[in-house]
């Protein structure tokens, strides 16, 4: 795995010029949106992509999570999105319910 740069899901993804769609990407909590791809932390400082006319559906959900401290038990749910493509799918959690609102809309625009 690369420290730093831009690598596709899958191979044959690969976009041109990758560092200038990121550059021009809306941000979205740890997400960029660029007019080619969808940008996801990839480890390190790198980023790997999916290009959005990859993308063949997405998918709205929430994950819960149960946690416990010295206090006691509690419950945590985040809003997920899933984005399906040929040969797999990515799932993405967010933080906050209106910035996944967002995201949703600019994928779902972007792939229909």
């Amino acid at each position: 795995m690369a420290f730093w740069g831009y690598r596709p899901v899958l191979p044959e993804f690969a976009i041109e010029d990758p560092k200038e769609d990121f550059r021009t990407a809306a941000v979205i909590e740890q997400f960029h949106v660029g007019s080619k791809a969808l940008f996801m932390p990839g480890g390190g400082f790198s980023w790997k992509y999916l290009p959005l006319d990859r993308i063949r559906g997405v998918i709205p959900g929430r994950e819960s999570k149960d946690e416990s401290s010295a206090m006691g038990g509690y419950h945590i749910e985040h809003p997920t999105i899933r984005v399906i493509y040929q040969g797999g799918a990515e799932v993405l959690t967010l933080d906050n319910k209106s910035q996944a609102d967002k995201l949703f809309s600019l994928l779902k625009r972007n792939y229909q």
